[in-house]
């Protein structure tokens, strides 16, 4: 063998190690780039915990691993001052609500006193009607901003019980029957004559439910149903209305805060359904809503599963 192909063998072989060694290098730093990618989509799932490792020992991958932990950490200590600094914001707003209320309450009271009073004219008597439905109104807000604030303002875990639904809704329906016969409203209820169980919290179903009533009263023209449905691990009451007025009801909005419809033809807080989405959500319950052909449905969804 001559010189040369010596030399070319050599410089072959090295050209394969080199090779070989930019290989394994390159496999190195796309299973550390997969690990980093791994660990920055478990923080964009809301696991801010979980470190970025490093699986490749080099300068450059250890400081880029270093600069993502201490970002992370900038960014927790910020949201934890966020969440405190919106939690007192909070706080502070029930508070002020709650105090709002009690100066309306007096102002009522007087009111109602002037009326009873009988010292004033037609005119008179006329100005006080209207001062008393707009501090009823105003009350009526207060309370519904109250309600709201105090909502957003807890954090304890509500305590569920063991609560026969059926049970529950028979006696709830029985006592709407009073305004249902007043407005003359076709009633559609199908409940199972079945124990159905789930678990709950009677309270805060009892203001779900409330809720859904007092919204079917303001807005109901000809008819209301309520049914029971099982569908697999999950139970579900459909409550609904038809319409008694041309809506421009958009049912994407209807458990916002606030929000009404702008052809409704009473006052109101448009804060009902706002307050049944927060109890239903603390208590882990899914509600949503429909509208079609005039008629307005609402579903509220109970994991039966959750019963031992």
């Amino acid at each position: 063998m001559s010189k040369a192909e010596i030399t070319l063998l050599i410089f072959g072989g090295l050209l394969l190690v080199l090779t070989a060694i930019l290989l394994v290098r390159i496999g190195q730093l796309r299973r550390q780039i997969r690990s980093f990618t791994a660990r920055i989509k478990e923080r964009r799932a809301d696991d801010m915990n979980q470190p970025v490792s490093v699986d490749y020992f080099q300068k450059d991958i250890i400081g880029l691993a270093n600069e993502l932990n201490a970002y992370t950490t900038l960014i927790k200590e910020e949201v934890s001052a966020l969440q405190n600094d919106r939690k007192q914001l909070k706080n502070i707003i029930a508070g002020i609500s709650h105090d709002f209320r009690t100066p309306l309450t007096s102002i009522k009271g007087y009111l109602q006193l002037l009326e009873k009073s009988g010292c004033l004219d037609e005119k008179e008597t006329e100005y006080l009607k209207i001062a008393l439905q707009k501090t009823d109104y105003l009350k009526s807000l207060s309370d519904a901003f109250f309600e709201v604030s105090s909502l957003e303002a807890k954090t304890e875990v509500v305590e569920k019980e063991k609560v026969n639904l059926i049970t529950f809704l028979s006696e709830l329906v029985l006592g709407q029957f009073d305004w249902i016969n007043a407005k003359g409203l076709e009633t559609d209820i199908n409940i199972p004559e079945k124990d159905l169980y789930v678990l709950s919290n009677k309270e805060l179903l009892n203001r779900i439910f409330e809720n859904f009533f007092s919204n079917m009263k303001k807005y109901s023209d000809k008819f209301i149903s309520l049914s029971v449905d099982e569908e697999g691990e999950n139970v579900i009451v459909s409550l609904k209305n038809d319409m008694a007025y041309d809506t421009d009801l958009d049912v994407n909005k209807v458990f916002e805060a606030f929000y009404r419809e702008s052809s409704r033809s009473s006052e109101g807080s448009g804060i009902g359904l706002y307050v049944v989405d927060c109890l239903a959500r603390s208590l882990g319950h899914k509600v949503w809503a429909d509208l079609q052909d005039g008629v307005f449905a609402i579903y509220l969804e109970i994991k039966t599963s959750d019963i031992d």
